[in-house]
């Protein structure tokens, strides 16, 4: 269901139980795909993912984890709530892969959509798909070759 992913293993339980804290904390749910993709990782590794969108293509070579460590969810959604960023990113953003230059992908709460927002550039907002499982797909799909 994920090719995408560098390994599976059973991570429902605690992926469960740090949802519930996240949803609670942001008043937002995640998607049913999102919470399947937790249930089977959370190490955060995967296979480089190149997507060709609109004539450019974008790199995802790392998921946001749920549980603390280098990028997680909660440090990312609050990192981009405190000054600057929050003039930059929408306060219902929250992020999903990033790249290795620190762009990250973010989920729209409250349309769906996933969007690209380059670190060099955060007044330019890609929108990449329009549901986390069209970009789950995406990722699917997009595996590079070179591994």
């Amino acid at each position: 269901m994920f090719r995408f992913l560098t390994d599976e293993t059973d991570n429902r339980e605690k992926s469960a139980e740090r949802i519930a804290y996240l949803e609670q904390k942001y008043g937002i749910v995640f998607p049913e795909i999102l919470r399947q993709l937790y249930a089977k990782t959370d190490s955060g590794e995967m296979k480089m993912c190149e997507m060709e969108i609109g004539g450019r293509t974008f790199v995802a070579a790392n998921l946001v984890t749920l549980e603390e460590g280098d990028m997680d969810f909660e440090y990312a959604a609050d990192d981009v709530r405190d000054e600057p960023m929050c003039n930059f990113i929408p306060a219902d953003w929250y992020p999903i892969a990033y790249d290795n230059g620190g762009s990250f992908f973010y989920w729209c709460s409250s349309t769906q959509q996933v969007f690209f927002v380059d670190s060099e550039n955060v007044d330019e907002k890609v929108l990449i798909a329009e549901n986390p499982e069209a970009f789950i797909e995406l990722l699917n799909n997009s595996v590079a070759e070179a591994e």
